[in-house]
């Protein structure tokens, strides 16, 4: 069994459900003040271009900085599956 994360990136504070599968990412962390979830800042990343690539930052940010995951899937800002 491989271990699988879907990163939802967002760049301001949204409810989201409750899924250990979810990881919220902070798109343009480096951008803002306000922190409210992992943000794509740290690390290996490209954070001070979310202008230009957006929701890129976040899957850049995955890709270079998550360790023991073997796939990784990309929810766009703040639209999530619905697994029900």
């Amino acid at each position: 069994m491989s271990d699988s994360k879907i990163i939802v990136c967002s760049h301001k504070l949204v409810d989201l459900p409750s899924n250990s599968l979810f990881l919220p990412i902070q798109g343009g962390a480096s951008l803002s003040e306000d922190h409210f979830f992992q943000p794509d800042n740290t690390g290996n990343n490209i954070s001070d271009r979310n202008k230009s690539f957006c929701e890129l930052t976040c899957h850049y940010w995955a890709w270079k900085n998550l360790k023991n995951v073997d796939i990784i899937g990309l929810n766009h800002y703040r639209r999530y599956f619905n697994f029900r």
